[in-house]
């Protein structure tokens, strides 16, 4: 049992390195047997990359696998986002959604409060949607990342592997 300030944090940083070398272990595995293929034009759902991130709490992490959904909206998109969490006194933490639209070089995107329990608040069935003035029709580019704090203060990102997408909008 680790009983100092110093031990906890250190036990904080070697998990935190465990994810990110599971991911780039992950990554390059993925980037060998990966050939360029051209982009593909997709509305459907496409599947993030995962994103692995360090959480508050003793020795917490958590795994976000993400989803975009199909098309219900011109020029819109939905997240389906599903957390694992893992540790002990697992807190709050904030998830964000971001966008980039490659055809037209707009940007935006949204943070959520991911509860406890791994669900986002003010969500239901952990479905995002609502991304500002959206995207608009092009080729999309969007990422999921995490912070422990987000507001006009600033912003603490959580040491994470960001998930990411790229899919087309009509």
């Amino acid at each position: 049992m680790i009983s100092t300030r110093s031990g906890s944090h250190r036990l904080h940083t070697l998990i935190a390195a465990t994810v990110v070398a599971a991911g780039a272990v992950t990554g390059a595995a993925g980037a060998a047997t990966a050939a360029p293929a051209a982009p593909t034009v997709y509305t459907g759902a496409v599947p993030y990359s995962p994103t692995l991130t360090v959480t508050p709490g003793f020795a917490c992490f958590a795994v976000i696998n993400a989803t975009k959904l199909p098309q219900t909206r011109a020029m819109d998109y939905r997240v389906k986002v599903q957390i694992s969490r893992f540790g002990a006194n697992c807190g709050a933490f904030k998830l964000a959604v971001n966008w980039r639209n490659l055809t037209t070089g707009g940007h935006d995107g949204q943070i959520q409060t991911v509860r406890p329990d791994g669900s986002i608040e003010g969500f239901p069935d952990n479905i995002l949607d609502g991304f500002g003035f959206a995207p608009g029709a092009g080729r999309v580019e969007s990422t999921i990342t995490t912070y422990s704090k987000y507001d006009e203060s600033g912003d603490i990102k959580l040491p994470n592997l960001p998930g990411r997408a790229t899919f087309s909008l009509y």
